[in-house]
């Protein structure tokens, strides 16, 4: 008898704490869900014009933020950064000058890698994620990777 009753007192501590788990749904100690929560990885720009390297790091990312939205609002707060880009509608945003070096100017465009891979979309279809490294540079290489 006293068997059984801990084999049932066994199941039923089973069975609370699978039910328990079901109801746990992964938010954080902030109230706030998935990667975006306050708890990130830092997101950082490089800017390598080909004569400076302008580095902005511990950038923060926003759902709904891209390759774009993040240029320009780091821009907007920097400071020492100024930016110019040109929207085609749905073909996206080409980045037109920034800090004063003008896409076409010695056969050189301005181009974007995130995470060292090359970027094939346009900057306002390039969704950032926490602890993304974005690196402009203004070259006339195409579809190098940086690994």
């Amino acid at each position: 008898m006293k068997q059984i009753k801990f084999l049932v007192l066994g199941i039923l501590f089973l069975v609370a704490g699978f039910l328990l788990g079901l109801g746990f749904d992964g938010q954080s100690a902030t109230g706030e869900r998935g990667e975006y929560a306050q708890t990130e990885q830092p997101t950082s720009i490089m800017i390598d014009t080909g004569s400076e390297l302008l580095g902005f790091s511990d950038r923060s990312v926003a759902e709904g933020d891209t390759v774009w939205s993040l240029l320009e609002r780091t821009a907007a707060a920097s400071g020492e950064l100024s930016v110019a880009a040109t929207d085609y509608g749905d073909l996206g945003i080409l980045i037109g000058n920034i800090n004063g070096y003008e896409n076409g100017a010695d056969k050189k465009y301005w181009q974007y890698w995130v995470n060292n891979k090359y970027a094939e979309v346009a900057a306002d279809a390039y969704a950032v994620r926490p602890g993304d490294v974005i690196m402009w540079k203004f070259t006339s290489s195409l579809f190098k990777n940086y690994e």
